[in-house]
């Protein structure tokens, strides 16, 4: 194939997904359109209608991954929900996301006992990152990829408030997935951004946490935040991790004000780093070049 004929057939491609083309050098620099066919924006009402159910079904299932973790049930058995305290196996209607919560004013239908907050807020808080996540991703694949990349902080950010704990097979497997999304352009972090992210992002975490048990004697994190910050530097580049960085601690810090207000005398304070390095992150992700803009 020529290169004129090469160039007849790249301009027939659609125009909403862009990967780079190495073919010639003429090539290598130019973007070529190869996956869908239109803009994700049209059809934007229904479509972000669409992103908010999905979102508190994606919740309903996230919560049962935060209730099992730690116990002797996987995510898959039993296959049912099932009431902790009495064994109710809930039907449909009692599975609904929120809906049902709100139904049943939060107790379960048999025993009257109280439904855990934390349900209804998972689904809402993965309802609205799929509707966020919806409108800013500019594809149905980053969108996509944003979901799974949500979903991970959810779940692992739930579990740490829970139990202090940030499991591997999320924090692994989150940066895995933010690399290679990275690395075939789906998301907007030039790859060498989101390697030096992650590694960068990682080494510096893990030597505030060596530090600080250095003159201390204790430890003032987990490696588990150490892990998460592969994913997570790896999301905003390096180009934005001091912005993360800094939205994460602001967070922290305003957590641990609230959490010790009117608790005098406490001279230390544990607090899971998971939740707030996770949403300042995802802040950044899709807000880091207008912050950076009004910082300068």
């Amino acid at each position: 194939m020529t290169q004129k004929h090469l160039s007849k057939y790249l301009d027939k491609l659609p125009s909403a997904f862009y990967v780079t083309s190495s073919y010639t050098n003429y090539y290598s620099k130019r973007t070529t359109r190869a996956l869908f066919k239109k803009p994700i924006h049209s059809g934007m009402d229904m479509y972000l209608i669409f992103a908010a159910l999905f979102g508190l079904v994606l919740g309903s299932f996230y919560s049962v991954c935060v209730s099992r973790y730690g116990t002797d049930n996987t995510i898959f058995k039993p296959a049912r929900s099932f009431c902790p305290q009495c064994d109710h196996q809930l039907t449909i209607l009692e599975n609904i996301p929120l809906i049902s919560f709100l139904i049943q004013k939060g107790r379960c239908s048999l025993c009257k006992a109280r439904i855990p907050i934390f349900y209804p807020l998972i689904e809402l808080t993965s309802m609205f990152w799929a509707v966020l996540a919806a409108t800013h991703a500019t594809t149905y694949v980053e969108w996509v990829v944003l979901l799974a990349i949500g979903g991970i902080c959810i779940v692992a950010s739930a579990i740490d408030l829970r139990t202090f704990l940030l499991p591997d097979i999320l924090t692994y497997s989150g940066a895995a997935i933010v690399l290679v999304a990275s690395y075939a352009g789906i998301l907007h972090v030039d790859f060498m951004q989101s390697l030096l992210g992650a590694g960068i992002g990682a080494f510096a975490l893990w030597a505030v946490s060596a530090l600080y048990k250095l003159i201390r004697k204790i430890n003032g994190m987990g490696l588990g935040d150490v892990k998460f910050m592969l994913m997570l530097g790896a999301l905003t580049g390096i180009g934005h991790l001091s912005i993360f960085i800094f939205l994460a601690s602001v967070l922290a810090l305003i957590f641990c004000i609230i959490s010790t207000r009117g608790k005098a005398g406490m001279s230390r304070v544990y607090i899971p780093f998971g939740p707030f390095l996770a949403s300042g992150a995802l802040i950044t992700y899709l807000y880091g070049d207008q912050i950076a803009s009004f910082i300068r």
